[in-house]
């Protein structure tokens, strides 16, 4: 995969035209404004946030194949009441090419669904933001990224003209762009990250320091995106360089990009996005803003099968496309066709983890899906496995498998606090804050089946142990299994099932099943927990802190044993403090680019006086194998 300053198609060569011939030479900025409920969307948000990007940071640098997803967004071109002014057709195509060229890195790229919406009208075609509410109610399509094209756009508050403004994530689908602006090369991507979390690089002050010391608390809350006192044409010259002199508060002089998509840097000079801007714009797509479809034309798939422990595996591909009349499916994640039939069968001979991605079309649109390592082929995991669902976002990533015999409704899902069903199932999770996951019994029938799977799972331990806790209150309580497969179909119960109701109250605090896994020593399994729905609506089920490791018992080195503080660091010393000195435990300290920058042998406390403030990644591991990892502040 290109690296992300290197262009990825011949789309950025109409970018470089563009920039060469634009007149744009006034300055006139965004309108997006940082709002006190868009801050709390993003800090509720952050640590699911910052563990998706971590994910793709990591595995970027790795990938051959371009899982590209495409987003659907419904454009409203606003002209005179005559029907004459408006963007063109050929410049809309021209500003949806060169920021679609920008978001392949992010894995993302967006098309126009069913057609352009015209709206002739003198009142909106100089466009103030006090009209947006009346105007959008009466066109804007539910379930799309509804843009708005219009000859000008004026904040009335603040009595200015802007080239546009879009809201962030927990605010409205909707996008404002001034026509000038939207044909200037990157403009229509600037509001476009906004849309996806993305911040002007110089924040809402220019308060990020030089040294990256507050890089993750202030400007854009991005550290790869060097600290910005806010850029213009009158600081930034004709070749791009800035000639400024203003000092951040250390006294430092600033050095900020004024190549960044997001700053206010001259728009013939904006070409790029960092690579922590793009992992956050796909992470956020990914937890917050992927719920957009087009009525048209739709792509999604589904396999028979996802998952083998074995070294080969065939899966059925089915198309669930609305809309499609052509298929291409690439199952092996090297951006290679190998099908083109509308529901393929495969067969993979060769143990790894694979992208797959469908390709439809119509006479109108060609749009993608793609699931990232959507097939997993032999042992994905060596033991110890840890999952306690607090920094979960989603309960199907590292290969686990949610599976339900009949309907939706009664399936595994992620939970915090208390079920829907005041008369059953817990109050929190085990820890008394944080995730579990559960399944609710109501809507469903007696005797339906919820199946939650771990990936494939080398026993490299010779005797490990499957703990968990689990949560079983309600007068019609069904039944919790855990079964395990060695590779030739699920064998049931590894230990003797739960049946019926385990606690008193849903105040009752969760109790803890410990498997022996000895005997499994050396063979690659899956284990699967089953639930049995009970004979009416109060039989919710909930499970928490699934550990498989060597016989140290969860109960006596866990992330509730183990003692990690001050955190946010103080005083460049993070203290350790393990339930018994005689383990030996090592430890290693990542960057959100997953670098380590420091590691060793734990004495009790981390000296991290050379590390710059900002988020880590702290894993602290047993016999070599990774048991706790927490986030940690400086």
């Amino acid at each position: 995969m290109p690296t992300f300053t290197q262009t990825k198609s011949t789309l950025f060569l109409l970018v470089v035209v563009l920039f060469q011939i634009s007149a744009f030479s006034q300055e006139q900025n965004c309108g997006t404004m940082e709002t006190a409920e868009s801050l709390q969307f993003f800090e509720n948000n952050r640590q699911q946030i910052l563990e998706i990007e971590e994910n793709f940071l990591n595995n970027a640098q790795f990938r051959a194949s371009n899982p590209i997803t495409s987003v659907p967004v419904k454009v409203h071109i606003i002209r005179t009441s005559a029907g004459s002014g408006g963007l063109s057709t050929t410049e809309l195509d021209d500003a949806m090419a060169i920021m679609n060229g920008f978001y392949a890195n992010a894995n993302l790229e967006f098309f126009v669904c069913d057609g352009i919406n015209y709206i002739d009208s003198d009142a909106y075609y100089d466009f103030q933001n006090d009209q947006e509410a009346v105007l959008t109610s009466a066109n804007s399509v539910p379930g799309l990224i509804n843009i708005y094209f219009t000859n000008s756009v004026t904040r009335v508050s603040a009595g200015d003209s802007v080239c546009g403004y879009a809201y962030y994530p927990g605010g409205a689908d909707t996008i404002l762009m001034k026509n000038s602006c939207a044909i200037n090369g990157s403009t229509l991507a600037h509001e476009m990250g906004h849309f996806f979390s993305l911040r002007h690089t110089h924040g809402g002050t220019p308060n990020e320091l030089v040294d990256g010391s507050n890089c993750s608390t202030e400007g854009d809350y991005i550290c790869d995106t060097p600290a910005d006192p806010t850029l213009s044409y009158s600081n930034v010259n004709s070749s791009c360089t800035y000639t400024g002199t203003d000092l951040d508060a250390n006294g430092d002089s600033y050095v900020p990009q004024t190549s960044n998509v997001m700053s206010y840097s001259r728009k013939e000079c904006r070409t790029e996005f960092t690579p922590q801007q793009y992992a956050r714009m796909y992470a956020t797509y990914t937890l917050t803003r992927n719920n957009f479809n087009c009525a048209s034309i739709d792509v999604d798939f589904t396999a028979d099968v996802t998952q083998s422990c074995q070294s080969a595996l065939t899966v059925a591909f089915s198309e669930t496309s609305s809309g499609a009349t052509s298929w291409a499916w690439d199952v092996d994640g090297d951006d290679i066709t190998d099908y083109t039939s509308q529901n393929p069968t495969h067969t993979y001979t060769t143990p790894g983890l694979y992208d797959v991605k469908l390709t439809v079309s119509n006479a109108q649109n060609t749009i993608s899906k793609s699931y990232v390592e959507y097939i997993k082929v032999g042992a994905t995991e060596t033991l110890p496995i840890s999952r306690n669902f607090d920094s979960t976002t989603d309960i199907t990533e590292g290969g686990w498998t949610v599976k339900s015999n009949t309907t939706a409704s009664f399936t595994w899902v992620l939970n915090s606090g208390t079920t829907p069903s005041t008369g059953s199932g817990p109050l929190t999770d085990a820890s008394g804050s944080g995730n579990y996951i559960f399944v609710e019994g109501s809507n469903a029938v007696a005797g339906e089946v919820a199946e939650y799977i771990t990936p494939c799972v080398d026993m490299n331990i010779g005797n490990a142990v499957l703990e968990f806790d689990y949560h079983m209150f309600g007068p019609q309580m069904g039944e919790l299994h855990v079964d395990i497969d060695t590779g030739s179909g699920f064998i049931n119960d590894i230990t003797p099932p739960l049946i019926g109701q385990q606690q008193s109250t849903n105040a009752d605090p969760y109790l803890n099943r410990s498997v022996d896994l000895a005997s499994y020593a050396g063979q690659t399994v899956r284990f699967r927990f089953r639930a049995i729905r009970g004979s009416s609506w109060s039989s919710d089920i909930a499970i928490d802190n699934i550990l498989i490791q060597n016989t140290l018992s969860r109960e006596t080195f866990n992330t509730d044993s183990v003692r990690i503080f001050p955190n946010p660091v103080q005083d460049h010393t993070l203290n350790v403090k393990l339930p018994n000195n005689s383990y030996e435990v090592t430890y290693n300290i990542t960057n959100m680019l997953g670098q380590i920058v420091t590691s060793g042998t734990l004495k009790d406390m981390i000296d991290v006086s050379t590390l710059t403030p900002g988020t880590y990644f702290l894993s602290l591991n047993l016999n070599g194998n990774k048991v706790i990892k927490k986030f940690i502040k400086m």
